[in-house]
């Protein structure tokens, strides 16, 4: 039990806000009663702004609107974090009329802004339970997005995999290039070619990277390639709203060396108010001598972040490369379950997300799957 605890408070740990010391002013005449005073000096301690060569506006010289704006223009240049890119927007907006009247240089700085390589990321903490499991991992990734020409953009993105709290650091890495593709229009299509992210439904069907190409017209998603395990796969799916419902139906097609499986799926979600949405997912596993169907449906509660659902996968329809298991606490072991799952996600605070997860399934003839109820909770931070 003491190590159990020990565990949730590392995991806990990372919910703590550290107050960052205050500095002083970098630019002495900025007049502390504008609002922007604030801002400049936000922007000012992140080095995304500085003042003229002896740190200052010149003195008791009064800033003009156009050389504030100017200062702006230039932090629009800088690669810019999610709380910084919201000062400059707030400054843009207070300077939208200096800024317009530069007309041509704005218009270069925006391009330029937009030919740069962005850098974003997330990390991720997690703490599992049942009866015969407990652990915690961690994962980091960061992504790199950039622009080749006007019709040629690419991504790629590093992560550390999830490492266990009790691996050996000095040892184990995990680091990886988890994806990397191009995305391009053509033919009407924007395409997506290389190693990426593949997720079908609300990912109880399909969630699993693959090594291919998507293409997307409209509301229509094709796609084919390699999954990890060197299967291969095919499929379509195609989003639609019908009054307020919005509809989503998916065929895939996975080949492997022993047999086809072919699989149809539709998930729905209907508006019945504005704080309560009535979801429903489903979808049909044939594998030759084997047909057998897997669905959920519950009420999602918009205001609470709350979600209800019951879950009846039959023996034959625990698909592979379904989210069910790929998550901390697997289910690829369990040939078929049914039982209740409730989900809570919360914004902790700007880019930080708290989600929990209960699990109460049984196996279909009723007995107890490995470990029985089982709890997640996790922690996801943007950046």
């Amino acid at each position: 039990m003491n190590k159990r605890l020990l565990k949730l408070a590392v995991t806990s740990a990372l919910t703590v806000a550290f107050a960052v010391p205050a500095f002083a002013n970098p630019f002495s005449d900025v007049p502390a009663k504008h609002w922007s005073y604030d801002a400049v000096n936000k922007l000012a301690q992140a080095g995304v702004v500085t003042g003229y060569e002896d740190g200052t506006f010149k003195g008791d010289k009064t800033v003009s609107r156009y050389e504030m704006a100017s200062i702006v223009a230039a932090a629009m240049q800088k690669d810019l974090n999610s709380d910084q890119k919201e000062t400059v927007d707030q400054l843009s907006k207070e300077f939208a009329t200096e800024l317009n009247s530069m007309g041509i240089k704005v218009e270069a700085i925006d391009k330029k802004v937009d030919n740069m390589v962005k850098i974003s990321g997330d990390a991720r903490v997690r703490y599992g339970a049942s009866d015969s499991y407990d652990n915690t991992d961690f994962r980091a990734r960061v992504s790199f997005d950039g622009k080749i020409n006007d019709n040629l953009k690419f991504n790629a993105r590093l992560t550390s995999d999830n490492m266990n709290y009790n691996d050996d650091f000095t040892t184990k890495t995990g680091i990886k290039l988890d994806t990397a593709n191009v995305s391009f229009d053509a033919l009407g299509l924007t395409n997506t070619i290389g190693r990426q992210d593949l997720v079908l439904g609300n990912g109880f069907l399909h969630d699993y990277a693959m090594t291919g190409i998507t293409s997307e017209i409209g509301n229509l998603k094709l796609f084919a390639g390699h999954l990890k395990d060197s299967n291969e796969v095919y499929g379509a799916e195609y989003g639609m709203k019908l009054g307020a419902a919005d509809i989503t139906a998916d065929y895939v097609k996975y080949d492997t060396a022993t047999n086809d499986v072919d699989v149809y799926g539709a998930n729905v979600g209907i508006k019945l108010t504005n704080s309560v949405t009535a979801l429903g997912e489903f979808y049909n596993v044939d594998q030759g001598n084997t047909d057998a169907n897997a669905a959920a449906y519950g009420l999602k509660f918009n205001k609470l972040g709350l979600t209800a659902l019951y879950r009846d996968v039959e023996d034959g329809a625990n698909s592979a490369y379904s989210g069910m298991n790929n998550d901390m606490q697997s289910l690829k072991d369990e040939d078929g379950y049914k039982g209740l799952e409730v989900r809570y996600d919360r914004a902790l605070a700007k880019n930080t997300t708290l989600n929990l997860k209960y699990q109460d399934f049984e196996k279909q003839d009723g007995t107890e799957i490995d470990g029985g109820a089982r709890t997640q909770a996790a922690i996801n931070v943007k950046f």
